[in-house]
């Protein structure tokens, strides 16, 4: 069963139509990556998934279940999120912030069991964080708190991550390790959705891609597919092209001649 299905999307605002007709899934242990140019729906698309915003049409199935029928506490025993801009509160340990995973499934008013500071333990130390539990997470770097971030979307156990923009504002060293963690989180059997603007990592990263433009979707096939698609620099509106190192492809953008001095 696939953890998430999206059937036929459709989301207005007024006159604008935001998706049209979107369709995709993700199976269990699978990464897809969403790409697209600004304006392209990606955003839209991960905010309706997450029950934040409504659809027009279609409809949108967690482990085969209808999202709008899910309530929260449900909705959080099957997707987590990393938001583009997490709110990182000051004043709370790295150990609280990433247990608030926690809060997510057993509700607020209950306090943490021995189960739950295990599970926060555990993911702590996969990530590197062990060292870092009673820092306030508001003192961090922007690597460190990316990867707090992260912990708290996986100690909320759920076996799919919806993140936007995850990498946004880190230097390049911190953007790879923190999607080679999530990697080895897909290795175990985490399934992910992320939107991501960075051609070359999504293409290395993800097991598929699905590009959307002005709402639609244009292409879904497998990374290595689509980064070498001529559909692609066609919907990016830009020459690009495809430059394979050590068996990686890495997408390079190529100046118009007309813009060379």
């Amino acid at each position: 069963m696939s953890r998430v299905q999206v059937e036929s999307l459709g989301v207005r605002v007024g006159e604008a139509t935001l998706l049209d007709e979107v369709s995709l899934r993700v199976e269990p242990g699978e990464w897809v990556t969403v790409i697209g140019p600004n304006g392209a729906g990606k955003t839209t698309l991960v905010e309706v998934i997450m029950g934040l915003r409504r659809s027009v049409s279609g409809v949108v199935r967690l482990e085969g279940r209808a999202g709008s029928a899910l309530s929260e506490r449900e909705r959080a025993r099957l997707v987590s999120l990393v938001p583009q801009h997490p709110e990182v509160p000051a004043g709370m340990t790295v150990a609280d912030y990433v247990d608030l995973g926690r809060v997510a499934r057993r509700g607020w008013v209950r306090a943490a069991s021995s189960e739950d500071w295990r599970v926060v333990g555990a993911v702590m130390a996969r990530l590197g964080l062990s060292g870092l539990s009673g820092r306030d997470v508001a003192s961090l770097s922007g690597g460190e708190r990316q990867r707090a971030v992260l912990g708290r979307a996986l100690a909320q156990g759920a076996p799919l991550m919806v993140l936007d923009e995850p990498i946004t504002g880190l230097d390049l060293r911190h953007q790879m390790e923190l999607l080679e963690l999530l990697r080895r989180e897909v290795e175990s059997g985490l399934s992910v959705l992320a939107t991501l603007h960075d051609l070359t990592l999504a293409g290395q990263f993800a097991d598929r891609l699905v590009l959307l433009d002005a709402g639609r979707v244009v292409l879904d096939a497998p990374a290595r597919e689509v980064v070498r698609h001529p559909e692609l620099a066609a919907r990016y509106a830009m020459e690009l092209r495809v430059v394979e190192i050590d068996g990686a492809d890495v997408v390079v953008p190529v100046r118009r001649a007309g813009s060379r001095r």
